[in-house]
């Protein structure tokens, strides 16, 4: 059974998801999930249902600023924040009648998320378990490959006035998520068909907008540093041999830095496949992740 839910992060921000319940009932070991860069928590949603049917009360939410939950300004990514809400989503979900709190909590992170989601197993010890989907790792390593020197430049550029105007009370500064044109500035390059956007959006409550600001962190956040401190917690990372997104090549040099237990399953296809063509894969291998660690007891401090 699915349940809408909402609840208040420490600055008062609404935050709201789905809270999808185990099928025995009850109180059941709880798995937490967030969605992709300028996601909406639908595109993940089919997930979580799976985890559900394995036996996981499984909570996923819109990131503040996107889909359902508040937060202003409108369509930004701020890793830093994200983080600090993804763990008032785990304190939220364990005091749920439908999960116990007892139990060590996993956690699900896809693309944007799946860094955000190892830097939270490293450092919060609720966290028992995680999966991290197509992750972007390193914005140091990958933007260059995902945007160029030169749109990097701009991005660097367009940052410094954007604060500015920002600090002065002004709007921030906006940009397509994905773009029509070859020659536009945009979060998420290569050009892709105005149909794939419009689809998207008659889809689910997703828009083709983030701000500059977020393009900054897109750059510059490097969950790297955080990976080697996520052992002994076991780690499951799921890649696209094709991505062009969140590229592989760095989400392998950045996997071999990890401790074990650790795992890496890798589908032919890209990025966005992930959700769809290749679900059978990453859906059921999370699913199996999870299982097969089961949840511990959560220490208990003085």
């Amino acid at each position: 059974m699915k349940r809408d839910v909402e609840f208040a992060v420490q600055d008062g921000t609404l935050l709201r998801g789905y809270l999808h319940s185990a099928p025995a009932g009850g109180a059941a070991p709880g798995v937490v999930m967030a969605h992709g860069f300028s996601g909406v928590k639908e595109q993940i949603d089919h997930y979580a249902a799976l985890f559900a049917e394995a036996g996981f009360s499984t909570l996923v939410f819109d990131h503040r600023s996107f889909g359902a939950s508040d937060g202003l300004p409108r369509y930004e990514v701020d890793p830093y924040q994200q983080l600090a809400d993804w763990q008032d989503a785990i304190t939220f979900a364990l005091t749920q009648p439908e999960v116990d709190e007892a139990l060590s909590v996993g956690v699900f992170g896809s693309s944007y998320a799946g860094g955000l989601a190892m830097v939270l197993a490293a450092c919060d010890a609720r966290i028992g378990t995680v999966v991290a989907q197509i992750p972007n790792v390193s914005g140091h390593r990958n933007a260059p490959l995902l945007l160029g020197e030169d749109w990097i430049a701009e991005v660097k550029k367009r940052g410094r006035a954007d604060r500015t105007a920002r600090l002065a009370g002004g709007e921030p500064d906006m940009v397509p998520v994905f773009s029509t044109e070859p020659d536009e500035l945009c979060a998420l390059p290569p050009a892709v068909g105005v149909d794939y956007i419009e689809r998207l959006e008659s889809e689910t409550s997703w828009r083709n907008t983030v701000t500059l600001r977020s393009v900054e962190h897109l750059i510059d956040f490097e969950p790297a540093g955080w990976v080697p401190y996520v052992a002994p917690k076991p780690l499951l990372m799921v890649l696209g041999e094709n991505d062009v997104c969140t590229f592989t090549e760095v989400q392998r040099a950045v996997f071999d830095t990890a401790g074990e237990p650790k795992k890496l399953v890798v589908h032919p296809g890209g990025h966005f496949d992930t959700y769809t063509t290749h679900f059978g894969v990453a859906g059921v291998a999370a699913r199996d992740w999870f299982v097969e660690h089961k949840p511990v007891r959560q220490p208990v401090h003085a």
